[in-house]
């Protein structure tokens, strides 16, 4: 009954804390977005879940210690941050200066399970959003895995409300896109929130 009263007192902040994480504009929420305004909500959603697995293996890896190791060695979190943002920069200048027609055919290349999954391992938001998680909300001792498996599992299913909302609101966006022009403006605010996102790392 103890073990049941400390894990449900996690779990008001836990649920405010993975709201604001993955509410939030971000490499994720933007790729989304611009998927959902070309693509729909269906087309998408292999891209949510490998999103949704990429980060459930980092919980895995962060709650057996590689965070702590990444955080104790500044030399390698360096690295890790600066290469995230060298993707995230990448991300941007395709997003941005592509024409409407590139654009989707490149958008087409980055969706999918795999590159959701995978892009979460150069995506220094997914892997401080997981460490914060981990550390804030695990319990020492025998509660150690009860409440990590407990923050996964809200962070999953309120990642997955989070990032289908952006997807949706692409495809409500994609509405008000008429004109081709309209559309490049549109890709140009993503970029920017993009890269604006990147900034973010380093401040």
């Amino acid at each position: 009954m103890a073990i049941f009263t400390e894990l449900t007192n996690l779990l008001l902040p836990l649920f405010l804390f993975t709201f604001l994480a993955t509410a939030t504009p971000g490499p994720n929420n933007v790729l989304l977005t611009l998927s959902g305004s070309q693509f729909g909500y269906k087309k998408t959603l292999p891209f949510i879940v490998g999103i949704r697995v990429g980060i459930g293996f980092l919980f895995l890896l962060m709650s057996f210690g590689v965070g702590a190791l990444i955080l104790a060695n500044p030399t390698w979190y360096l690295v890790l941050k600066l290469m995230g943002a060298s993707y995230l920069v990448y991300l941007a200048i395709k997003i941005t200066f592509s024409s409407v027609r590139s654009n989707k055919q490149d958008t087409a290349k980055l969706l999918g399970f795999k590159h959701g999954a995978l892009m979460q391992f150069v995506n220094p938001k997914s892997m401080m959003m997981v460490l914060s998680c981990i550390t804030a909300f695990s319990l020492p001792g025998e509660l150690y895995t009860p409440s990590v498996i407990q923050a996964f599992v809200i962070f999953t299913l309120v990642g997955m409300v989070s990032n289908s909302c952006w997807v949706l609101f692409g495809v409500a966006i994609n509405k008000l896109l008429a004109t081709e022009k309209s559309q490049l403006l549109f890709n140009r605010l993503l970029g920017l929130l993009t890269l604006c996102a990147v900034a973010l790392l380093f401040i």
